[in-house]
């Protein structure tokens, strides 16, 4: 799994050493009425196993936690939206895609389930509730990104839009 680092870079969280000073980027929704990205410290990470689904976003493959969600929207409309992963299944879905350090605007990519895969070790940064993480479509300096979350509350599922950019 790719985070993205205050340096504007990703980082894979399997290579991580024993001590590290990393900040990664989340999209902080936990006030509804006034969306924000930060950077907080890595301080805690959970590890657990879960089955992977292997999507395809615009023209980047990528392997998530298929009981994560991921934040959707549509370029003509408003609102964004949290939607379980598992639920995408030929919806035609488009996932929002911003990097809060070098993105000018947001663009939306088409999701497509690929492939779902057998049970996977996963490494993730503990966040708090409200909070959804930026994870890199690629490796490398100013990478595309997307929006995954675990468990959100009810009155964060929806992001204003023009609140974010």
């Amino acid at each position: 799994m790719l985070i993205l680092t205050n340096y504007d870079r990703s980082f894979d969280l399997q290579t991580i050493p024993d001590q590290v000073d990393l900040n990664y980027a989340v999209l902080d929704n936990s006030n509804s009425e006034e969306p924000d990205f930060f950077f907080p410290s890595l301080v805690y990470m959970e590890s657990f196993s879960t089955p992977t689904i292997k999507l395809k976003i615009g023209d980047y493959l990528i392997n998530l936690p298929v009981d994560y969600s991921i934040l959707i929207g549509e370029p003509s409309h408003g609102d964004l939206e949290v939607i379980q992963i598992s639920s995408l299944n030929d919806r035609y879905f488009k996932a929002f895609s911003f990097n809060p350090l070098s993105s000018f605007r947001p663009e939306f990519y088409t999701i497509e389930i690929d492939d779902v895969l057998p049970s996977s070790r996963w490494f993730m940064p503990k966040l708090k509730t409200g909070q959804l993480l930026c994870v890199p479509l690629d490796s490398g300096k100013k990478p595309k990104c997307i929006y995954i979350v675990k468990d959100i509350p009810k009155a964060s599922e929806i992001v204003r839009a023009g609140k974010v950019w």
